[in-house]
């Protein structure tokens, strides 16, 4: 079979879309275990699954500005996560606000049945030339499996773990036959180790070739230039003529980078670096949920002493962890540091996520020192005394505290247990606690703050808290299956509301925020899209820097 090419010089596909012509100048908790497949077939929806596209203008964009962000990197020429976003496309890009599932190489999706998912290609979509004189092949569907079974070869879970086998049908149609439903399919196929790479290498970046909306240009240093890529003739092209990479060893380093003004978005990793950034006086600052729970969590455990086991039997009583829910003021401890409630899916997973309106209805959210008291009374558990064990720092001797004071005034005897890290976690991991204030980190994926709460817990053995309701469970399973993220979700926020009826031995309490700082002048950049504004809404970015017209031929 003949496949089609077209052939660029190295200057020629660097004017139609680069525009090199000044402007910018060179120079917790560990719950990222990854999910297994469920193995409950019978539940998963088939069907067409509904692809959206980016809104674009009519026309072209004129791609008359650039920007420049930053990025870790060592001495190593390969791509940093930032950068393989940019270069690279993937089949599909998931928008956790909504769960909502974009094209990216993909035109159509069908779930065909609970194992198999056919996916056809857009047209028309080139790998970028790899040398001076090169050709631009095509993106196939024989290009994407060759470099899935890499993939696997790679040990890359999804191709290793969930994908049993990708079939090429034709030039356009991909199948996907999957070893078990996997309800964070698509979400794993907008990862960058699903992103799809030619054969052929860059000649000055040690990275295979892609068909992102930006092309690696030049290096300078740690700094790298990427080119609008001129393959994408369409509404849909970048909006950017350039983005100047620039790369630092240090998150000090880019820091500073920002207070000079010389890169244009700073994601802040921590309070230092947003307080630092306070040095530019235009910056535009954003803020976003972060992917971590705060929580009340409850052992229901029977361990040690008599006193101890009467009192986890206590607990197991649904109106004694009422009261403790009724007791805590969520308005309160948010204000500590400005977070945003939470239910056991956080708010960083809007679309699998109970909206919050939702949330401050439920009786689980309601503040009444009086009910509390009321409850344990109803209960016979009048007098109940809780340790309290939580971390020694800062911020959560302070939550504690609150904790503690709001707990007294509905009636529990609420001591304060302080540790250190490394005990805490030990505890926690074993169990050993009557209750605990944890933050738990590393909640990338919404099925976790699911996981969280079932039998199994997150490793799939046992729950931390010794909560079960086998109800739940088949409803997170049930959920987990589903391939479409839109079901999934619907199924996710049905699932939480018999947790929360339920009244679960870890409450959710709030989630902090994370910020980032934007100079004057960067449009498009939603930061509350987490990956999907780096990966999918990036060609929609508008730069604070004036640059010319490509250059001709």
């Amino acid at each position: 079979m003949t496949v089609p090419t077209r052939r660029f010089t190295r200057r020629r596909f660097l004017a139609l879309g680069a525009g090199m012509a000044g402007g910018v100048i060179l120079g917790g908790c560990n719950a990222d275990e990854p999910p297994t497949p469920t193995a409950t077939p019978t539940s998963v929806t088939s069907g067409i699954v509904r692809l959206r596209t980016r809104s674009a203008p009519p026309g072209m964009p004129p791609q008359t500005s650039a920007m420049s962000i930053g990025a870790l990197r060592g001495t190593s020429e390969t791509l940093a996560p930032a950068e393989e976003y940019l270069t690279y496309s993937r089949l599909v890009a998931v928008d956790p606000r909504t769960a909502s599932v974009f094209g990216d190489l993909a035109n159509t999706i069908e779930v065909i049945e609970p194992l198999t998912v056919r996916i056809s290609l857009r047209p028309d979509v080139y790998f970028h030339p790899a040398l001076d004189g090169g050709e631009a092949r095509p993106v196939t569907a024989e290009a994407v499996a060759l470099d899935f079974e890499r993939r696997k070869s790679e040990g890359v879970f999804l191709f290793a773990e969930v994908v049993h086998q990708v079939e090429a049908r034709g030039e356009r149609d991909l199948v996907l036959r999957l070893r078990a439903p996997f309800g964070l399919l698509f979400e794993y196929l907008a990862r960058p180790d699903a992103s799809v790479r030619g054969m052929a290498q860059y000649s000055r970046v040690d990275a295979p070739v892609g068909s992102g909306p930006f092309v690696p240009a030049l290096t300078e240093g740690r700094d790298r230039l990427f080119a609008a890529n001129p393959l994408v003739q369409t509404a849909l092209a970048p909006h950017l003529s350039q983005v100047l990479v620039r790369g630092a060893f240090s998150e000090g380093e880019l820091d500073t980078l920002f207070a000079r003004g010389e890169i244009h978005v700073r994601v802040h990793p921590d309070i230092a670096s947003r307080e630092a950034a306070r040095l530019r006086s235009d910056r535009v600052e954003v803020s976003r949920p972060g992917r971590s729970l705060r929580g009340f969590a409850l052992s229901l455990l029977s361990r040690g002493d008599e006193a101890a086991v009467q009192r986890s039997q206590l607990l197991q009583d649904r109106r004694v962890r009422q009261a403790v829910a009724t007791a805590l003021n969520h308005e309160a401890i948010r204000g500590i540091d400005g977070s945003v409630l939470s239910g056991p899916v956080g708010p960083a997973h809007a679309g699998d996520a109970l909206a919050e309106e939702e949330l401050l209805r439920h009786p689980v959210y309601q503040h009444s020192p009086a009910g509390a008291r009321s409850l344990l009374e109803a209960a016979g558990a009048v007098g109940l005394s809780l340790r309290i064990l939580h971390s020694d720092t800062t911020g959560m001797l302070t939550l504690a505290q609150m904790v503690g004071d709001q707990l007294h005034q509905g009636g529990i005897d609420a001591r304060l247990q302080p540790v250190g890290a490394a005990e805490f976690q030990a505890a926690l991991v074993s169990g050993d606690f009557e209750s605990a204030l944890v933050e738990l980190d590393g909640l990338d994926t919404p099925d976790l703050g699911l996981r969280l709460h079932t039998s199994g817990g997150l490793d799939g053995h046992r729950s931390p808290w010794g909560y079960s309701n086998p109800v739940y469970d088949a409803a997170v399973n049930a959920a987990l299956s589903e391939v479409d993220p839109l079901h999934r979700a619907r199924r996710s926020r049905e699932a939480q509301r018999i947790l929360l009826d339920d009244i679960p031995a870890l409450l959710p309490l709030s989630a902090p925020l994370q910020y980032a700082s934007l100079a004057p002048g960067v449009g498009g950049y939603e930061f509350d899209g987490y990956e999907f504004n780096d990966a999918y809404l990036a060609p929609a970015w508008d730069g604070p820097v004036p640059v010319g017209p490509a250059g001709d031929e």
